[in-house]
C-alpha cells in the first residue's frame, strides 16, 4: 500500500514538473516572437505604439499557461495575424522524427456536404478539391473557418480572418512539418491561394506552363510579340541571364503589338526588374501584361509601375497581394523550444505598394481560367483592339 501511493505521489509530480516545463518553453517562445517581431520595419510601420496589439500580446500569454504544442502555435500565430505582411512565416521546425498528429472534428459529414454544396462558386465556404479527395471549408463564427477532409472529418486546416480584413491560415498534415501558417489566403477564380485546394476539377488555363527558361520573347504573328518573364530572382546565376537576354532585345521589340507574360512569377528584386520596367515604358506599341494569382512580390510591383501608362492593359486575375516589405537577407530564428521557426522581414516598404497587399491587383480585363489558353485569349482580345 506504502509503495502504491509512493508510485502515485510520483507520477503526480512528474505530471507538474512537464506541465511547468510546457509552460516556461511557451513563455521563452512568446517572448522570442515578440520580440522579433517589434524589429521587424512592417511592425514599426503599421502596429508600433497600438495599444490594441499589447493587448493581443497580454491575451496571447495568459491562453499560452497551459498550451500543448499545436495549441501554443495556434496562440503565438495570432501575433502574427494581426500584421499585414504577407512575406512573413511560421511554421513548425522541420523534424524527420514527427508524426502528425491528426484531430477528427465531430461532424455530420452529409449534412455538411449538402449544406455546403449550395454555396456560391464566389463564396469562401464550400467544397473543394485536392487530387482525389475533397474538403469541406465552413465558418464556425463568420472570423474562422475549418478546412475538414469530407471522408473522416479530419481537420486539415484552420482560416482566420485578420482585423486588415484578409484571411490568414494554418495548415495541417505536412510531412515532417505538422502545421505552418499561410499568410493571405483568398479565393481567386475557384483557388484557395496559399493552400492547395480548389472548387473545380475542371483543366485551368490560368497557370503558365513551366518551362525551363526565365525569359523569352518569340513573335506570335506579324503584328503581336510575346515576351515572358518568368522571375526576377536577385541570385547572381539569373541576374546574370537576364542581362544576357535583355541585351537579345533592347532596342529590338518593334511589333505592333506585345503581350508579356508575368503567370507564376514568384518576384525577386529591381536589381533584375528594373531594366524591363524601362525598356517596357519605353516602348512604343501596345502592351498587354498577362498576370495571375501566382504573379508575387517584385513582379506584383512591376505591373503597379506600369500600370498607370496609356498603352498597357492588364488581362487575366488578382495577383497574390504579397507586395510590401520581404527579405533581404532571408534569415530564420529558431524560437528557444526549438520547436517553431520563425521567418521575419526585413524590408520597409513604401505605402504605394501597401495599398496593394493582401488584396492584390486587379487587372483591367478578367480572363476565364477555364475557356481556353491565356495567350490564344490575349489575341482574340488584341484582334478587338482598335
Amino acid at each position: 500500500m506504502v509503495m502504491k501511493n509512493l508510485s502515485c505521489t510520483l507520477i503526480i509530480v512528474l505530471l507538474g514538473l512537464v506541465a511547468f516545463a510546457q509552460q516556461d518553453q511557451n513563455q521563452a517562445d512568446l517572448e522570442a516572437l515578440y520580440q522579433a517581431v517589434q524589429k521587424m520595419p512592417s511592425y514599426k510601420k503599421l502596429l508600433k505604439g497600438k495599444s490594441n496589439y499589447q493587448q493581443l500580446y497580454q491575451e496571447v500569454k495568459k491562453k499560452l499557461k497551459d498550451a500543448d504544442e499545436r495549441t501554443a502555435f495556434m496562440q503565438l500565430s495570432r501575433l502574427l495575424y494581426f500584421i499585414n505582411d504577407n512575406h512573413l512565416g511560421f511554421y513548425r521546425t522541420p523534424d524527420s522524427a514527427l508524426k502528425t498528429a491528426y484531430v477528427t472534428l465531430p461532424v455530420n459529414i452529409d449534412s455538411l456536404r449538402k449544406q455546403l454544396a449550395q454555396k456560391d462558386k464566389n463564396e469562401l465556404e464550400g467544397i473543394y478539391y485536392m487530387g482525389d479527395y475533397d474538403f469541406g471549408l465552413y465558418t464556425t463564427d463568420q472570423q474562422h473557418y475549418k478546412l475538414i477532409l469530407l471522408k473522416n472529418g479530419i481537420l486539415m486546416g484552420e482560416i482566420i480572418k485578420t482585423p486588415y480584413g484578409g484571411y490568414d491560415g494554418v495548415q495541417y498534415g505536412g510531412r515532417h512539418v505538422p502545421y505552418q501558417l499561410i499568410k493571405n489566403v483568398r479565393l481567386i477564380n475557384g483557388q484557395l491561394i496559399g493552400m492547395p485546394f480548389v472548387k473545380s476539377r475542371a483543366k485551368r488555363f490560368s497557370t503558365l506552363a513551366k518551362s525551363a527558361e526565365s525569359f523569352e520573347y518569340k513573335d506570335l504573328n506579324e503584328d503581336v510579340g510575346y515576351l515572358r518573364l518568368s522571375s526576377f530572382s536577385a541570385d547572381n546565376a539569373n541576374v546574370k541571364k537576364s542581362e544576357a537576354f535583355f541585351k537579345t532585345i533592347n532596342g529590338r521589340l518593334a511589333s505592333k503589338y506585345l503581350i508579356v507574360d508575368l503567370r507564376n512569377n514568384m518576384g525577386g528584386a529591381y536589381k533584375t526588374s528594373q531594366k524591363f520596367i524601362d525598356l517596357l515604358k519605353k516602348y512604343k506599341g501596345k502592351i498587354f501584361i498577362l498576370q495571375n494569382a501566382q504573379t508575387v512580390s517584385n513582379a506584383e510591383q512591376v505591373i503597379i509601375a506600369l500600370k498607370g501608362q496609356k498603352n498597357i492593359v492588364t488581362l487575366g486575375e488578382q495577383t497574390k497581394g504579397m507586395i510590401t516589405f520581404g527579405s533581404n537577407y532571408g534569415k530564420t530564428i529558431l524560437l528557444p523550444s526549438g520547436r517553431f521557426t520563425f521567418y521575419p522581414t526585413d524590408m520597409i516598404g513604401v505605402d504605394r505598394d501597401l495599398a496593394y497587399e493582401s488584396k492584390g491587383v486587379d487587372p483591367d480585363v478578367p480572363l476565364n481560367p477555364y475557356q481556353g489558353d491565356w495567350i490564344e485569349q490575349a489575341l482574340d482580345y488584341i484582334k478587338k483592339t482598335p
